[in-house]
């Protein structure tokens, strides 16, 4: 009896195989909208985690390099001061705002230009998150220039951080327009309900049929009119 019982449960555990395996082979040569949904939720969540295992291996080479270079930007020509008025304000930003952190200002400093560089490229290919990137990273770059100046330059350094930024935004921002859109709307009138159906009742009464005459019996001392 054990040995029927195994032998039954081994032919279902290998038509299952079976299944899966059809399963698997369907989905190469029938496409990935008639792929089973097991087939498709494994390679959902396997994506996902080699998706994050490449994220973090990128970043964590990124963060060293980030702390193997220093990121000066005392070699760049820079003879009309613009850019030191927006970059040593918010490197000084940093370097306040870091201090009770585990990661150092040079990895923030060297973060926040990899992100303004990286948001850049991806506005001007048009990515809609590129650009939400750049938005962001345009704004805490003003408000860091705003706060990491000496209080009265700060304003104009400010200005000069947003319209550094505004002239950079039409390459990072091109494509989109602020015009709005013109709507035309075309009413089309419905044509008309067909007449609703009108149900007329006629009942008819049968006439009753004329009575058949009743016949007496004769009677001789009537006269004959009345027999």
């Amino acid at each position: 009896m054990k040995t029927s019982t195994l032998a039954y449960r081994g032919l279902q555990i290998l038509g299952w195989l079976r299944d899966r395996a059809d399963d698997i082979s369907s989905a190469f040569t029938l496409g990935w909208s008639h792929t089973a949904l097991w087939l498709k939720a494994a390679a959902v969540v396997g994506g996902l985690a080699t998706a994050a295992l490449l994220l973090g291996w990128a970043g964590g080479l990124g963060l060293q390099a980030a702390h193997a270079l220093p990121w000066p930007t005392q070699k760049v020509a820079d003879p009309t001061g613009l850019l030191a008025t927006v970059d040593q304000p918010v490197r000084h930003y940093l370097n306040t705002h870091t201090a009770q952190l585990p990661v150092t200002a040079t990895t923030a400093y060297a973060l926040w230009q990899a992100i303004g560089a990286l948001a850049l490229v991806l506005g001007f290919c048009r990515s809609s998150g590129g650009r939400i990137l750049w938005l962001l990273w345009g704004a805490f770059t003003v408000a860091a220039a705003f706060t990491g100046t000496p209080a009265p330059g700060r304003e104009v350094a400010a200005g000069i951080a947003a319209l550094g930024w505004a002239a950079l935004s039409l390459l990072a921002l091109r494509g989109i327009s602020l015009s709005p859109t013109a709507l035309i709307h075309v009413h089309v009138q419905a044509p008309p309900a067909p007449p609703a159906p009108q149900v007329h009742t006629a009942i008819h009464v049968p006439h009753p049929a004329p009575a058949s005459p009743v016949l007496k019996p004769f009677d001789p001392q009537q006269p004959p009119s009345l027999n």
